[in-house]
């Protein structure tokens, strides 16, 4: 491999990615498990639930086999997730053969992420929800 060659091919580099993103979910994990986690910066800052405010929680409970406490507390993540997670592995087996997602799959991307900021706003506006 010559020198500034690295990491050629789609493949290696989404591995790579793939890789890093592991590494980093394990190392919070095991951080998340030992402390508790990290406080939500949006939370501190405005006192309302951001729309991801919970998933460390729900994550730890799902390794617990909790899934009451998981849906408890982020509903809307804990029902929808499967959908971004497959978008993001479609994409990561994608760009290991140097391709990229179509525009239906962008566009229900950007409706997730549309859902998102609905579900943030709803969340602090419905007692019991934040």
């Amino acid at each position: 491999m010559r020198p500034g060659r690295s990491l050629q091919k789609p493949w290696q580099r989404a591995a790579a990615r793939g890789g890093l993103v592991l590494a980093v979910g394990i190392a919070y994990g095991l951080f998340a498990a030992r402390f508790g986690g990290l406080p939500c910066p949006f939370r501190l800052v405005t006192g309302l639930a951001c729309p991801g405010c919970g998933i460390t929680t729900m994550l730890l409970a799902l390794g617990r086999g909790d899934i009451a406490a998981a849906f408890a507390a982020n509903p809307f993540l804990f029902a929808t997730a499967p959908a971004p997670l497959a978008l993001w592995l479609r994409q990561g087996w994608l760009a290991a053969r140097g391709r990229r997602l179509g525009p239906k799959a962008e566009a229900a991307a950007l409706c997730y992420a549309a859902a998102l900021v609905v579900w943030g706003v709803v969340r602090n506006l419905v007692p019991g929800l934040a």
